[in-house]
C-alpha cells in the first residue's frame, strides 16, 4: 500500500472513531452506567458512615452492669473500671427499663458449679450488628474480671494478669523483623478490579455488537461501507467505541481510588489500602487487549446475525470463557503456579480476568507470566480484528439470511 493510501486509510480510520466516540458518550445510558458505580460506591460509604456505630460511646466503650446473687465474693476492681456492681436483680431491672443500660448481667447462685450467667434486656431498637459489636466487647470485660475475681488470692498478681490478658500474636518474616499488616480491604480490591475491568470489557464491546447491528438494520451500513473499506471501518470502530469505554474505565478507576482516603473513617482499613502503579498500568493494558480481542468477536456476531436478539444471544454465549478464572477463583487461592491457573492466564479469552487474579495473589509481578499472556492477547487481538473485518466485508449485507458453518470458514480464510 503506497504512504497516500496509508494517510487515506488513517484519515479514515480516525473519522469513523471520533464518530463512534461521540456518538456513544453522547448517550443517556453511557453516562448514567458511567456515573452509576461511583455514586453507588459513594452512597454505600455515606450510609455505614450514618449508621457506624462506633461515634456513640456506649458501643465503642460500654459500662458492664453486674448483679452478683452467687457465693462469689465480689469487689471493685480498679483494673475493670467498666464493670459496674449493682445492689441486687431489682436495681439491674430499673437501670435496663429506664434505658439508662441497654442489659445487665446476672451471676445466678448456681454460677460456681453451671458457669451460667444471665443477661437481662428490653425491647431492642438498633442494628443488629450494632447489638453485637457492644455485647462482645462487654462479654470480653465480664470474663476478664471474673478470672481476676475468681483466682485472684491464689496466684501472683503478675501471673493473675498473663492468666487474663488474651494472646498478642505478631507475625514476623523469615528475617525476624514484623511482617505487614494483612489487610482484608487489600485483599479484596483487586479482584474488585478484576470485575470492574471485565464488565467494562463486555459494555464496551456491547456497543460496539449495538453499532454494528443497528447499522445492519437500518441500512445505514450500505452508505458507510460504499466510502470506507472493511478493515478501516472495522478498525475505526473498535477505536472509537474503545476509546468509549475507557473514558468510562479512567471515571472508575479514579473513583476507586479516591474511595478509600475518603472512607477511610467508615471502612476500618480502606484507608491504606495502596494499589502498585504497576499493577494499575497492567489492569489497563489487560483491559485495552481484552477490549480489543472481544470487539473483534462481537463485530463479527453482528455482521453474522439475522437481528439484534440473535446477536446478543451468541454474543452471551461466547462471552462465557471470559467470566471462568472468577469461576475458578479457588484455583487461585489454593496455588498459583498449578497447570490450571497458568492455563487461564495464557489462553488470551481469560487472559485479562487470570491475570488480574495473580497479580492480587503473587508478591511480586510474574513477568514472565505477564510478557507471555500479554504477547498472546496482542496476537489473538490483531487476528480477530483482521478476521471480524472479513466476516463484516462478507456478510454485513445479508439480510435475513444465516450464513452457514462452510460459508464463514470460507471467509474467514480468505477464499470468499
Amino acid at each position: 500500500m503506497t504512504k497516500t493510501g496509508l494517510r487515506r486509510s488513517a484519515a479514515l480510520v480516525a473519522l469513523v472513531a471520533r464518530r463512534d466516540y461521540l456518538r456513544t458518550v453522547r448517550r443517556r445510558g453511557f453516562v448514567l452506567g458511567t456515573l452509576l458505580i461511583p455514586l453507588g460506591a459513594a452512597a454505600f460509604v455515606l450510609l455505614a458512615q450514618l449508621f457506624n456505630p462506633t461515634d456513640d460511646p456506649s458501643q465503642v466503650d460500654p459500662t458492664v452492669y453486674l448483679v452478683n446473687e452467687s457465693a462469689l465474693e465480689l469487689r471493685p476492681d480498679p483494673r475493670s473500671p467498666r464493670v459496674a456492681l449493682l445492689a441486687d436483680r431489682a436495681e439491674g431491672q430499673a437501670l435496663v427499663a429506664s434505658g439508662e443500660a441497654k442489659e445487665v448481667y446476672v451471676l445466678p447462685p448456681d454460677y460456681a458449679a453451671s458457669g451460667r450467667v444471665e443477661r437481662v434486656v428490653k425491647g431492642w431498637r438498633g442494628t443488629e450488628i450494632e447489638r453485637v459489636r457492644r455485647q462482645a466487647i462487654e462479654e470480653q470485660r465480664l470474663a476478664e474480671y471474673l478470672r481476676r475475681s475468681l483466682v485472684g488470692g491464689l496466684l501472683p498478681p503478675e501471673e493473675v494478669d498473663r492468666l487474663v490478658a488474651p494472646l498478642a500474636v505478631q507475625e514476623v518474616g523469615l528475617d525476624g523483623e514484623p511482617a505487614p499488616a494483612s489487610e482484608i480491604a487489600a485483599f479484596f480490591v483487586p479482584y474488585a478490579f478484576a470485575l470492574l475491568f471485565m464488565l467494562s470489557i463486555f459494555i464496551t464491546s456491547g456497543y460496539l455488537l449495538q453499532s454494528v447491528t443497528e447499522e445492519k438494520e437500518n441500512r445505514a451500513v450500505e452508505i458507510v461501507i460504499s466510502s470506507v473499506p472493511p478493515l478501516p471501518l472495522m478498525t475505526g470502530k473498535i477505536l472509537g467505541l474503545g476509546g468509549a469505554g475507557m473514558s468510562q474505565v479512567v471515571v472508575w478507576v479514579a473513583s476507586a481510588m479516591a474511595l478509600p482516603r475518603w472512607s477511610g473513617t467508615a471502612i476500618p482499613g480502606l484507608s491504606q489500602v495502596n494499589i502498585a502503579p504497576a499493577v494499575l498500568i497492567l489492569a489497563v493494558a489487560y483491559f485495552v487487549l481484552g477490549y480489543a480481542v472481544y470487539s473483534g468477536i462481537y463485530a463479527a456476531v453482528g455482521a453474522l446475525a439475522p437481528g439484534a436478539r440473535e446477536a446478543q444471544q451468541y454474543a452471551g454465549f461466547l462471552a462465557m470463557p471470559a467470566v471462568l478464572p472468577l469461576v475458578a477463583t479457588a484455583a487461585f487461592l489454593t496455588d498459583t503456579h498449578q497447570p490450571l491457573v497458568i492455563a487461564l492466564a495464557l489462553f488470551p479469552f481469560t487472559a485479562p480476568a487470570a491475570m488480574l487474579q495473580v497479580l492480587a495473589l503473587e508478591e511480586t509481578i510474574p513477568w514472565p507470566l505477564v510478557i507471555a499472556s500479554l504477547g498472546g492477547l496482542a496476537l489473538t487481538s490483531l487476528l480477530t480484528m483482521v478476521l471480524s473485518a472479513r466476516v463484516f466485508r462478507a456478510t454485513v449485507l445479508l439480510y435475513g439470511k444465516r450464513p452457514g458453518i462452510r460459508e464463514i470458514a470460507m471467509v474467514i480464510l480468505g477464499r470468499a
